[in-house]
């Protein structure tokens, strides 16, 4: 009996110990894991920006120069001026650089005569430079105001007083202010990547600046002092660099960074999303690329978020696709989902980024396993424009 006993321990012993117990066992201490690292970050997040003050405040005496780059925009710059010319700040300019156009642009512009607007032509890029950074670069020269104020041809302001949701951060010890630009829900399944990616982007550097450690800002919606520009002698050392006007811009400035976190609901910009896949993908292809010229920290920094991400969805998929008990895997991982959905209304609701809940936890799939690939195809792309 005693050896028959010994015997059916060994079979338990070694049925506990078979490699597929063993991986599974080591699968799931793996999900649990980075269960708990991902809502940490996730907690973060929402505690830095929702405690983010919204100042309002006077208008300021520091006048604002707003620069756009464009290329072949005509449609898009008629939509913009008249929102640009009927804010309400004191006193401005409108900058335009018309980066080797051949529509209209130019005589729209000439059109206009009005002693705010004024454009800066170029036909031809030199060698070595980046089409963006180029004309990017001669608008500031251009630019008579200290503040500039950037944006794109294919956004809008949500209100006349855009300009004046930046006042108040326009301190003397701040040379830098983050914008917040979303992009225009649309009722597909290209529309709804692109918002929830620009959710999640936008909700890691925000978080990360309120912590002091600001890596990136979209150039669709920030501000920084000209002398700021010029004393880090502008994109000297990565003019070359297709992209990166504001996140390579903003990590070449590093220590000399003392920014603004503007989230005031009237301070956002609009722009249509992509509405092919083909067009999504280029685009986000583009911008992923620039992700090779991040310094060192940032890089791990976000690689490692991106992977602890992807690895959560990758090992709860597993365990419920050779698990037996589904039940001890699916009730956390949907309270996982539960709370993270709470962060994110909560930081959606304090910065306008639009959220659409119900849509929230297939769009969290997609992110966290469809864009690391994209972002895989990116380092590897040598042949990237801004603008044909």
């Amino acid at each position: 009996r005693r050896k028959n006993s010994w015997l059916s321990m060994k079979c338990m012993i070694f049925s506990l110990l078979s490699l597929p117990i063993v991986m599974l066992t080591a699968v799931f201490v793996f999900f649990v894991f980075t269960g708990c690292v991902h809502l940490w970050l996730c907690f973060r997040q929402f505690h830095s920006i929702t405690n983010l003050p919204t100042l309002d405040g006077s208008i300021s005496e520091q006048p604002v120069s707003i620069i756009i780059c464009a290329h072949n925009e005509e449609h898009n710059l008629k939509n913009l001026l008249p929102k640009l010319l009927e804010q309400s700040y004191w006193e401005y300019e409108v900058i335009i650089g018309l980066d080797r156009c051949t529509d209209g642009s130019k005589k729209y512009l000439t059109s206009l005569n009005g002693p705010k607007v004024k454009f800066v032509e170029v036909t031809r890029t030199p060698t070595g430079w980046d089409h963006k950074k180029h004309i990017l670069t001669q608008c500031v020269n251009q630019a008579k105001h200290e503040w500039l104020l950037l944006t794109d041809a294919d956004c809008k302001p949500v209100s006349h007083n855009w300009i004046s949701t930046f006042t108040p951060y326009m301190k003397e010890q701040q040379n830098l202010i983050l914008g917040v630009s979303p992009y225009k829900p649309a009722n597909n399944l290209v529309s709804l990547m692109t918002e929830y990616e620009t959710f999640m982007t936008a909700s890691n550097y925000l978080s990360e600046a309120a912590n002091n450690r600001p890596y990136m800002g979209v150039g669709r919606n920030l501000m920084y002092r000209k002398s700021l520009f010029q004393q880090i002698d502008g994109f000297d050392e990565i003019q070359s660099i297709t992209g990166g006007d504001d996140d390579l811009l903003i990590q070449k400035i590093g220590l000399q960074i003392r920014a603004g976190i503007n989230i005031h609901q009237e301070s956002l910009t609009y722009s249509a999303p992509e509405r092919t896949w083909n067009k999504y993908l280029t685009q986000k292809i583009r911008h992923l690329s620039v992700g090779k010229h991040y310094q060192k920290k940032y890089k791990h920094r976000l690689s490692l978020q991106s992977g602890i991400h992807s690895s959560l969805w990758v090992s709860f998929l597993s365990l419920v696709g050779f698990s037996d008990n589904h039940w001890r895997i699916i009730v956390p991982f949907a309270l996982l989902v539960l709370i993270k959905g709470l962060f994110f209304t909560k930081i959606a609701g304090k910065t306008g980024l639009p959220l659409r809940v119900a849509w929230y936890p297939i769009m969290d799939f997609m992110y966290a396993i469809f864009l690391p690939l994209v972002a895989i195809r990116a380092m590897l792309e040598r042949n990237i424009r801004w603008k044909k």
